[in-house]
């Protein structure tokens, strides 16, 4: 993907920069830096890290927490295993806003691993949207502690067994 990807994620992912304002940023893939340029330069007390290259596993765990994080040329470049594991220890310990770009499909060629929008909506990611890159999808999806799993209305106390009223007849 890289410079080859069609640009439009970048207006999706500023309009998160935009909402969430956060103040610590892990970017992780070659070019995921680039896309916090304009971000961090109307943002100076943000920080950002990234991690371009190398043991991604190793290098994330040794990371502390983020306020977000944007991982993109990074999961189809891996097997599924190691991916699954990278995506999931960044979800679970690192942030509580994760945000992906990943080629979805088997037209891809040259990848490690094919990932489909089921798959990513197995780890509680969300699609925000599809660009093409090449006539070919590639999805921007996010993962939002705060805004998984809602509650529902029926879980709440007024619908919860009353023990005070287990001996009445």
């Amino acid at each position: 993907m890289g410079n080859r990807i069609m640009h439009g994620y970048e207006s999706d992912l500023a309009k998160a920069l935009a909402e969430m304002a956060p103040r610590s940023v892990l970017a992780v893939g070659p070019h995921a830096a680039e896309a916090f340029t304009s971000y961090q330069a109307m943002n100076l007390e943000s920080r950002l890290s990234y991690i371009a290259e190398g043991d991604w596993l190793a290098q994330v765990d040794a990371c502390g927490q983020f306020d977000m994080v944007f991982l993109s040329e990074v999961l189809e470049h891996l097997g599924k295993p190691q991916a699954s594991t990278l995506l999931s220890r960044l979800r679970d310990m690192h942030t509580k806003r994760l945000y992906a770009l990943v080629p979805i499909g088997k037209a891809w060629l040259n990848h490690a691993s094919h990932w489909e929008q089921n798959d990513l909506i197995g780890f509680g990611l969300e699609l925000v949207n599809l660009y093409a890159d090449r006539g070919r999808p590639v999805g921007l999806f996010k993962f939002d502690l705060h805004t998984y799993k809602v509650t529902p209305e029926w879980f709440n106390s007024k619908y919860w067994a009353h023990p005070a009223l287990w001996d009445k007849h």
